[in-house]
């Protein structure tokens, strides 16, 4: 299938596959449609970055834009970008990478390393290796650079726990995040948390961990791990409409630019949903490859231009679409981004019965990441260890933080399940996992947890008093989709200068730069009353406390009123006359430049 029958799917809302057609032929011309769509990603992704577009758009930092929005990693944005400004000066390397002469997957590796004059000696020297080996080629060449994949560097460690210790690493992960000051990954905050308790004293034993580690080590994929590689399929030219999304973006706007990389976005979202169920196919024990068996990791860098990870994890999308269509659905049409369907599948491939899942699936529509991942993570926990609270919110997900009745509590240990618990799983990095394995030789997973929530939870009667709005308001921003935690201001909902009062009900936690550069800036408005009557306007929605949506985005092609005040280009009179009267007010008192938690 080509990209312009992709497209033209895309706007349908529907994808259909020859099942006649052999499944290497068609992922052989999925394949083709990566390199030229990746490059139309590629260089929306660099102007946004350069631009820093994101800020335009109330987003904190390119992490939160990239999850919320186009539901990627702020690390692949950079990387777009940077390949894009290494074809710059690379135009043969160009050409491979758009008539899919060379993967993806080898074009980045090698706008690392060559330069002009020896452009043409390295694509000839990329068609002749392996993924693998080129990459260790262009680390010895760039002495260090490229840097290697996570999970070559790392140890996967597993963890089955009960209820009780679940429910207790959520919160430590909560804590550590309160701690730094940052939204952490559980690999991160794991990290804390063994920090904190091997700066204490521990109990002696042995510490020893070799043979944990000789066990546990990864071993080295071999270079040799598939036949030869076949011909690559020829890329047929872009689609005008999608080859549009790369002119002219000097003069985009930052709305444009969210309009456009949103658009490329949910195309390759399109055709990675054509390549899970091709994948599900060939990596079946009663697939026969032509010409011999390939390994999925060598696959899919080799021929599918991506990562073994994300191979594997269009593997689980599909498992858990074969339970659930109204996921390969949505996903597919670009209503879920990349990074809500992955916090869906571990819930969503419970063997339970019940027509629960499309809720949850309508319901992540609906919410942030932000909101879906504590959603998630709690309703897991719910179903091992709260069976009144999971029936709940099984079939209702906005109910899945609500508090547990105090009966309940005293009767919910006949329904644990510890079997249904999931597992803990964590990438480390080998050093920290060499300290893992040591410390729990010598303390449990529970004991490790309590020590480290012992010591932050502990408070010094002599610190200062904690605002009780940051503190009810869980010591984060409180616009929807911001992972800040750290430089927070109690804001008045209602200015103090209009009448507002100071009760809790008129203050809510804002992060410096959702109080200073956009609520003040006119970027932004919050109103309503605190913690659970909020709305807040922001340039591309509008969203209820909860991170819940109030209304649809809007479609590509329109804006809502308040961004179009927002963006245009007459002069924002009343919003610029308000910040010089504050500005002015603000100097006369000798309050700018002084650090104040409570403002106007």
């Amino acid at each position: 299938m080509s990209l312009s029958a992709l497209s033209s799917a895309h706007a349908h809302g529907s994808v259909s596959l020859d099942a006649a057609e052999p499944a290497e032929d068609l992922l052989a011309e999925l394949a083709a449609s990566v390199g030229p769509l990746r490059r139309v990603l590629a260089a929306v992704a660099a102007r946004l970055v350069a631009t820093r577009a994101w800020e335009r758009l109330c987003y904190a930092r390119l992490s939160d834009y990239a999850r919320e929005r186009p539901g990627l990693s702020a690390r692949q944005l950079q990387e777009l970008a940077r390949v894009h400004r290494a074809l710059a000066s690379l135009p043969a390397l160009e050409r491979a990478l758009c008539a899919n002469a060379l993967p993806w997957s080898k074009v980045r590796l090698v706008t690392r390393v060559a330069r002009p004059e020896d452009e043409e000696i390295w694509i000839e020297r990329a068609r002749a290796l392996s993924v693998r080996r080129l990459e260790q080629v262009v680390r010895e060449q760039a002495r260090g650079d490229p840097e290697p994949e996570p999970e070559e560097l790392s140890v996967q460690v597993r963890l089955r726990c009960t209820p009780a210790v679940r429910a207790k690493w959520q919160l430590a992960r909560e804590v550590a995040e309160r701690v730094a000051g940052e939204r952490l990954r559980a690999e991160e905050a794991l990290e804390w948390v063994l920090a904190e308790v091997w700066s204490a004293p521990l109990p002696d034993g042995p510490c020893d961990a070799s043979e944990w580690w000789g066990a546990r080590r990864l071993a080295e994929d071999p270079d040799g791990d598939g036949p030869a590689l076949a011909s690559r399929a020829r890329a047929r030219p872009l689609p005008a409409r999608v080859a549009a999304l790369a002119h002219g973006l000097e003069s985009a706007d930052a709305l444009e630019l969210d309009r456009r990389l949103g658009v490329a976005v949910r195309l390759e979202q399109t055709l990675d949903a054509s390549i899970a169920p091709l994948l599900r196919r060939v990596v079946s024990a009663e697939f026969e490859w032509r010409g011999g068996c390939w390994r999925l990791p060598h696959f899919a860098r080799e021929q599918l231009g991506m990562s073994a990870t994300k191979a594997r994890s269009l593997l689980r999308l599909e498992r858990a679409a074969e339970l659930c269509p109204e996921l390969r659905s949505a996903f597919q049409s670009g209503r879920l981004s990349w990074v809500k369907a992955q916090v869906l599948v571990p819930l969503l491939r419970l063997d339970l019965p019940g027509a629960w899942r499309p809720r949850w699936v309508a319901w992540a529509e609906r919410v942030t990441v932000r909101r879906l991942e504590q959603d998630v993570e709690r309703a897991l926990l719910l179903r091992a260890g709260h069976d009144r609270a999971w029936h709940r919110c099984k079939f209702d997900p906005a109910r899945a933080q609500d508090p547990i009745p105090s009966d309940e509590q005293q009767m919910c240990a006949h329904d644990v399940d510890v079997d249904a618990t999931e597992e803990l799983v964590f990438r480390l990095p080998r050093d920290v996992a060499v300290l893992f394995a040591a410390l729990r030789r010598r303390l449990s997973f529970e004991a490790v947890l309590d020590h480290a929530l012992a010591t932050w939870l502990l408070r010094d009667p002599g610190a200062r008093r904690v605002d009780p709005v940051i503190e009810r308001d869980g010591y984060r921003c409180g616009v929807p989709g911001c992972t800040s935690r750290r430089n927070l201001h109690d804001h008045h909902i209602e200015f103090r200068s209009a009448g507002g009062s100071d009760e809790a009900s008129n203050r809510i936690t804002l992060c410096a730069f959702h109080h200073q550069r956009c609520l003040h800036a006119g970027l932004m408005r919050v109103r309503g009353r605190a913690p659970d009557a909020l709305v807040f306007e922001l340039p591309l929605t509008r969203y209820r406390s909860g991170d819940v949506l109030l209304d649809q985005p809007p479609k590509s092609t329109s804006r809502t009123p308040f961004a179009a005040r927002i963006f245009s280009t007459q002069p924002r009179s009343s919003s610029r006359r308000w910040w010089t009267f504050a500005m002015a007010g603000m100097t006369s008192s000798g309050l700018l430049g002084s650090e104040v938690r409570s403002t106007r």
